[in-house]
Order: structure tokens, then C-alpha cells, then sequence
């Protein structure tokens, strides 16, 4: 008991000293952690053009893609969402796509967004270490939220009390929809392959179970991973954030997509249904409002993940009514 008085009383001070600097450092880090630049205030201030989502009778083709649907977009007026090099967390990234042009129709049932933009290589790979796909995502405000410079949402991934539903289209998960099993595996990029299990001087029989074993040799898909799933089905992930780091995949998936890539250009459709039963998932009421983001990755600069381009403002969306209203 002296011994540990005398410990104490030795580097009680030292020991104040640390625990004292080690509050304010989690004070100042959570402030401003490194590698985090603040929120301006413009960013709080949404865009002053307004996405107009035209009420239009779609009729909807056996297979959604672009072609089948480009007419319905022909009279909805898109608005430019400018795009930059994400620059507010570490490793940054992205700054090649300047902008993207974004059409939406909605027809009562279901609402469509028509995003294009320049990319002069297409990417809908990525299997090999060094390879990154080419993508997009749509970003939209849980619940009825009104956006002011004096009512802060972050346009970067929303916050902690405002969370934000994300449509991530992916041109691999297209390109994956075209192959056996629609999932394209390593055999896919390195048709060539060496396999161990071929060479293997035992009988196969011996390691059938190995060779044959899920759980073994493919970790995420025997956790049911929506990444590792064949078959999925779907080009778009349906996810929701509350700020950076907490992105989360919803466990039920409810928006497609379908792309085309012409003459150095994406178009990517992606819809979904107006109303759903799902908590997580943004609601449209025609006639209403709402407001959407989003971020383009470019395969061909190594653009993933949080290196994207991105815009910095969030962008106001009105409905129009539907035609019995």
C-alpha cells in the first residue's frame, strides 16, 4: 500500500499531465482530425438551379436500358452539377470528371434518373489488383428536411443525425450480368491461370471437399457479402451513411440501373420505385421536393472509393404532378 502511495505521489503528476493532454488532443481531434479540412459555409448552401423531375407516361420496355429509354428523357430539362477532387479527407482523389449533366422523369410508379458524362476509357473491370471501375452514385436526405445556410446538412456523406441514402451504380456489376453465374471471376482476367488444385499430385478426391468449399475459399460469399454475391441481379447498391466512415449496405436492395457507353461518354439510368416500405430508403411524393448529390469515379485515375469527384453542394429536385392530380 506505501509502495503504491509512493508511486503515485512519484508520477501522479506526470500521469495528471498526460491524461489532461490526452483530452484536449480528442478535444482538438474531433474538431478538426488530420487530414480534414472544414465545411465552408457555401457548402451548406444548396445549388440555386432546380432539378425539374418531369412527369412522363413511360412505357416501360420488356429490358430496361438506355436505348429503350432515352425517348421518355427527350423533353426533361437537365441541369450540369459541377464536379471537383474530393479535398476534404485523406487520401483525397479524384479531379478528372469536371461535370455531369442529370435528366429525371418519374411516370407515378417509378422515378428514373439519367446521369452522363465525358470519360474517354470505359472500366468495367475490377479484378486485378491495379484495375478500378468506372461509377456513380446519387445521394438523397432521409425524411422531409429543408436545407438552409441555418439549417447545416453535410453534402459530404450526410451526419450524424442526418443520415443520407446512396444509389452507387457500378460498371463491373453490369458487366458481371453478362457473364456465366453473373459474376465475373479471376478466370475472367487471367484466362490462363495457374491452378494448384489442377497440379495437385494427389487424386482429387482427397481434397474434393476443399476444393468444393465455400466457407474455405470464399470468405464473403459464404457471409452472404452483397459484393461477393453471384447472381445478384442489380447494378446499383442501395446504402446508407451518416458521415464519412459509416457507409452501409442496406439489407434490402431496392434500385437497378443500366448504362451504355458511347463515343467517350457513360449514360447510366438508374431507378427505383417513387414509395417504399423500406425505413432507410428516400421517399418521392410527386409534386414534392427533395434535394440529391453526387460523385463520379473514374477507373482509368485509380479513382475508389473516398478518391471520387464529387460535387459540393446539394441540388434541389422537384416533382411535377402526376396528369390525374
Amino acid at each position: 500500500m506505501k509502495r503504491s502511495y509512493k508511486l503515485v505521489k512519484r508520477f501522479g503528476l506526470a500521469l495528471l499531465s498526460c491524461a489532461l493532454l490526452s483530452s484536449a488532443t480528442a478535444v482538438y481531434a474531433e474538431e478538426t482530425a488530420p487530414g480534414v479540412k472544414g465545411m465552408s459555409e457555401e457548402e451548406f448552401t444548396p445549388a440555386k438551379e432546380v432539378l425539374t423531375v418531369k412527369y412522363v407516361d413511360v412505357k416501360k420496355p420488356y429490358h430496361m436500358d438506355v436505348d429503350s429509354l432515352k425517348g421518355s428523357f427527350q423533353d426533361a430539362t437537365g441541369i450540369t452539377v459541377p464536379l471537383q477532387m474530393q479535398d476534404k479527407a485523406f487520401p483525397n482523389g479524384g479531379g478528372s470528371i469536371q461535370g455531369a449533366e442529370v435528366k429525371a422523369i418519374h411516370d407515378g410508379i417509378t422515378i428514373y434518373f439519367q446521369i452522363t458524362w465525358n470519360d474517354p476509357t470505359r472500366n468495367a473491370q475490377a479484378i486485378a489488383i491495379q484495375e478500378y471501375r468506372d461509377a456513380v452514385a446519387l445521394m438523397f436526405p432521409l425524411g422531409a428536411v429543408e436545407i438552409t445556410p441555418a439549417e447545416h446538412f453535410s453534402p459530404r456523406m450526410g451526419d450524424r443525425e442526418k443520415p443520407v441514402n446512396l444509389w452507387h451504380w457500378k460498371s463491373d456489376w453490369e458487366a458481371d450480368l453478362l457473364v456465366k453465374g453473373e459474376l465475373e471471376d479471376v478466370e475472367e482476367r487471367y484466362p490462363n491461370m495457374h491452378d494448384d488444385f489442377n497440379t495437385n499430385p494427389y487424386s482429387p478426391y482427397y481434397h474434393r471437399d476443399l476444393i468444393t468449399s465455400i466457407a474455405v475459399l470464399s470468405g464473403g460469399r459464404a457471409a452472404d457479402n452483397l459484393i461477393s454475391r453471384p447472381g445478384r441481379g442489380r447494378t446499383v447498391e442501395d446504402l446508407n451513411a451518416e458521415g464519412f466512415g459509416t457507409l452501409t449496405t442496406q439489407e434490402h436492395q431496392d434500385v437497378n440501373g443500366c448504362s451504355k457507353f458511347e463515343d467517350g461518354a457513360w449514360t447510366v439510368i438508374i431507378y427505383r420505385s417513387l414509395i417504399t416500405q423500406d425505413p432507410h430508403d428516400v421517399q418521392f411524393v410527386p409534386g414534392g421536393k427533395t434535394f440529391f448529390n453526387m460523385a463520379v469515379w473514374n477507373g482509368a485515375e485509380q479513382d475508389r472509393n473516398g478518391q471520387k469527384n464529387i460535387s459540393t453542394q446539394w441540388h434541389p429536385a422537384v416533382l411535377e404532378k402526376v396528369a390525374w392530380q
